[in-house]
């Protein structure tokens, strides 16, 4: 009998329908209604599919990469861009296709990113790195859940936030958290705040390592690369540059976030059974084999080359592919192609490619500059006032689009725009967008945090409350010490 559920998608078919009519009449009113004043047809429908677009990757009735994919062929429809390269006959002006928008450096990062992560997550070095920590700690509580999140940031610099905060999430749970329940009781609010606090604060420190270097993000790529293209190559961030720029805020946004989650969530001190059982496990992991170190020495020599990029000009694109090559190479074999293949997310490769060429429509109808001179360009606000007013309403639409690609999308071009008439810069919007993107410190169901809530350890109010100090940290941050590093590294 057939099922009048998806499964997958967890809504019934109705429910399923009606999404996909309700994105259909987004597209149907924006052709309909007048064009605004300085806005173009093409350029007002390509704000109405993004905000199509951006109703089924929420709601997701379909696989978000398969919206994306429809919303993208739609593109050409409507005038915005053409499917292939175009050149004007008079100016000579190129206008790039939707395919190639697709396909840009960011999706081969991406594709390099995925086999570095299972490469490191195949050795000892993330646990190694936790045990080791977890000596210092002594039993307390507090430590402990510090000791967890700067494991799991320094991990989530180089490799996807999303894997990371599962494996030191699975380490947690059956390291500590478990043991703590059986030694402690499993009803104490001890040991429900210790669930509690580890459990949230890992998502949290793996989102802010992620922050760190780009190669930390799938999404700090795209930024630059769409960064790049919203300001015509102008404004492009090397990678050390990133990590001047970011790692700061990253790191002091890691230590707000420990205190919020051991202020909300008290411990008391963990059971000496317990601790006994961590140094067991510790010890039980052994050295460091010959495969750990043919792969920690890969990574650490592609560190070495994205550091030194700045000055040789290196592409980090290139190095991440050469170096998840060296992985296959014959008496290296840290990866194969079927372990390679199956790590890969291919929902995410798509969608960020769908919504780079979707965005690069809605940068060439002039879509992107309307949004600027019809909001914040009449009203003349100073750039301090500006980065401001974006640190805040950022946070608040990650909470209506928890999609981070399409985040970027319909922020970067309006804001780079902007920023030279205001005297500040670009870089300063690309990196509160990205940190938005990436983060949310309220939103329980986004995907990064859903990594641990499937341990059910803590309740979407629990994470709420623990996100408010980080959040406002986070805005905070972005007001007031950003634009001063941006400025510190010269862009």
């Amino acid at each position: 009998m057939a099922d009048n559920k998806n499964q997958a998608q967890g809504k019934s078919l109705g429910t399923r329908i009606a999404l996909i009519v309700a994105a259909a009449a987004i597209v149907c009113i924006a052709h309909f209604i007048p064009c605004p004043e300085g806005l173009t047809y093409a350029g007002k429908m390509a704000i109405g599919l993004m905000v199509a677009g951006i109703v089924l990757w929420v709601t997701e009735p379909v696989p978000m990469a398969i919206s994306g994919l429809v919303i993208m062929v739609m593109v050409p429809m409507f005038g915005i861009s053409p499917y292939n390269n175009a050149t004007d006959a008079a100016t000579g002006a190129m206008t790039l296709g939707i395919w190639a928008n697709f396909i840009s450096n960011v999706i081969f990062f991406i594709l390099a990113s995925f086999g570095i992560t299972s490469a490191l997550l195949k050795t000892k070095v993330p646990a190694k790195i936790v045990f080791s920590l977890m000596k210092l700690t002594k039993g307390n509580a507090k430590t402990t859940v510090l000791m967890f999140m700067i494991a799991t940031g320094v991990v989530s610099a180089f490799v996807s936030n999303l894997p990371c905060a599962a494996l030191f999430a699975g380490i947690a749970m059956s390291n500590v958290i478990e043991l703590e329940q059986k030694n402690a009781g499993a009803d104490t609010k001890h040991t429900k705040n210790l669930g509690k606090a580890l459990m949230i604060g890992i998502p949290y420190a793996a989102i802010m390592g992620g922050m760190i270097t780009p190669a930390g993000s799938a999404l700090n790529i795209m930024t630059i690369n769409m960064l790049r293209n919203a300001t015509d190559g102008v404004a492009s961030i090397a990678f050390l540059d990133w990590v001047i720029m970011c790692a700061p805020i990253a790191i002091v946004l890691l230590f707000v976030a420990w205190a919020s989650v051991v202020l909300v969530f008290k411990t008391d001190r963990i059971s000496d059974a317990t601790v006994a059982a961590i140094r067991e496990s510790g010890a039980s992991i052994g050295k460091l084999d010959a495969f750990d170190w043919k792969a920690l020495v890969i990574i650490l020599g592609m560190i070495a080359a994205w550091i030194a990029s700045n000055w040789t000009g290196w592409d980090a694109t290139a190095i991440a592919v050469i170096g998840m090559a060296l992985f296959f190479l014959p008496g290296i074999d840290v990866l194969n192609w079927k372990e390679f293949v199956s790590s890969v997310q291919w929902n995410i490769v798509l969608l960020i490619g769908c919504v780079q060429s979707i965005a690069g429509g809605i940068k060439d109808s002039g879509a992107a500059a309307w949004i600027f001179s019809s909001t914040v360009g009449k009203i003349g606000a100073s750039a301090t006032a500006l980065v401001a007013a974006v640190a805040v309403v950022l946070p608040l639409l990650h909470l209506i689009v928890p999609v981070g690609p399409a985040i970027i999308a319909v922020s970067i071009f309006p804001l780079a725009g902007m920023a030279p008439a205001l005297g500040a810069s670009p870089v300063t919007f690309a990196i509160i967008i990205a940190y938005n993107a990436n983060a949310s410190f309220l939103l329980g169901v986004d995907s990064c945090n859903m990594m641990t809530y499937k341990y059910n350890q803590w309740t979407m109010k629990d994470f709420v409350v623990a996100g408010i100090i980080p959040t406002v940290a986070m805005v905070l941050l972005h007001t007031f010490a950003l634009a001063p590093l941006v400025a510190m590294v010269g862009y």
